[in-house]
């Protein structure tokens, strides 16, 4: 291993342990150098900030687990994301406090949104508003998922997932029938009048 990820593993493995000792913002450069026997100059040579070492840990652990698996149907990508962000739930519930410009909550968003978008798309393929259907799909998984983490992933995943393929199929389905109820009506007021129509 190069000595360049040697020192942004060790950096990497320095935050985690602070993040579970304490929330995100209460977190210094000094303190992070500190723990891993480094200076800052060493970090600053890797990393903008610490926001900068999060978003890195993020990428790098999180697609080299998920790459294997871009393969797979759309529910079963979004089940293993979900066992990854359980897995590390103290980590990320903790990175996801902190809110603003170049905050791990406005990477995760970034990173997730075509992520989960390009899992949909497929979905909609021949239809022309398949972008405004996918991104709808896509803004409401990742908004669920982030909410998940910030309640601190109380239900385990495959419970989570569960909920959230019953919401989606189970608000399709309503629609669905609640539109083929209308279209009962409609035809059924059409044939009422006609038959009316040709009394008269």
């Amino acid at each position: 291993m190069p000595d360049s990820n040697i020192t942004k593993r060790a950096l990497s493995a320095a935050m985690k342990e602070l993040m579970a000792e304490r929330p995100m913002e209460k977190i210094r450069i000094g303190d992070i150098v500190e723990r891993c026997n480094m200076n800052r100059q060493s970090f600053y040579y890797h990393f903008r900030d610490k926001y900068d070492l999060v978003n890195w840990i993020f990428y790098t652990e999180f697609f080299a687990d998920i790459q294997r698996s871009f393969d797979k149907p759309g529910w079963e990508l979004i089940e293993k994301m979900c066992q990854f962000f359980y897995e590390n739930r103290t980590f990320y519930t903790n990175a996801l406090q902190v809110r603003g410009q170049n905050s791990f909550s406005e990477y995760f968003n970034e990173v997730m949104h075509p992520l989960i978008l390009a899992r949909f798309d497929d979905i909609f393929a021949d239809d022309p508003d398949r972008d405004f259907y996918a991104t709808f799909l896509a803004d409401s998984i990742r908004v669920t998922i982030t909410r998940w983490l910030l309640e601190g992933a109380k239900l385990p995943p495959e419970r989570f997932i569960e909920l959230l393929k019953k919401a989606v199929t189970g608000l399709a389905y309503k629609i669905v029938m609640e539109e083929e109820q209308d279209h009962s009506r409609s035809n059924l007021q059409d044939d009422t009048s006609a038959n009316s129509n040709q009394k008269v």
